[in-house]
């Protein structure tokens, strides 16, 4: 699946912090995700998600899930998708959820997520910097 835009991909471990508020802020409302898109049918077939997971997902809710990945656009300095944790039998399942609250792929999670995440530099701050204002403008409202 390819883009028409450059992504970079953060860590909540190592932020930017204002992005990971902001994706807490827009997702926090969301109780319901569209698990129609072919590409995550067709995973959750293939990896044999749990019936748990899957309901799990059907009523989504920020505080059951652990947020820990998001992909943002470099060019806006927003994010595109948001990567969550569910835990269930010593097991990792990591859902990614994109545009329009669409569960893009689900997957068994092995590793802690923290490779080829910016930590740092001109795209971080960019990032930062957009999420605060973002978050200034929602509390002016």
């Amino acid at each position: 699946m390819t883009t028409r835009f450059q992504k970079a991909r953060f860590h909540i471990d190592s932020g930017p912090r204002s992005l990971f508020e902001r994706i807490h802020y827009k997702m926090d409302s969301v109780c319901s995700l569209n698990l129609s898109a072919k590409h995550f049918v067709e995973r959750c077939k293939e990896r044999v998600v749990p019936a748990e997971i899957i309901q799990k997902m059907q009523n989504f809710n920020t505080h059951e899930w652990k947020l820990v990945v998001s992909e943002v656009r470099v060019d806006t300095g927003k994010f595109v998708n948001s990567t969550w944790e569910y835990a269930l039998e010593n097991e990792k399942y990591w859902l990614t959820i994109g545009f329009g609250n669409v569960a893009e792929t689900i997957v068994k999670k092995e590793s802690d997520g923290k490779n080829k995440v910016v930590v740092s530099g001109p795209v971080y701050d960019y990032v930062d910097a957009v999420n605060k204002k973002l978050m200034e403008n929602e509390e002016k409202v």
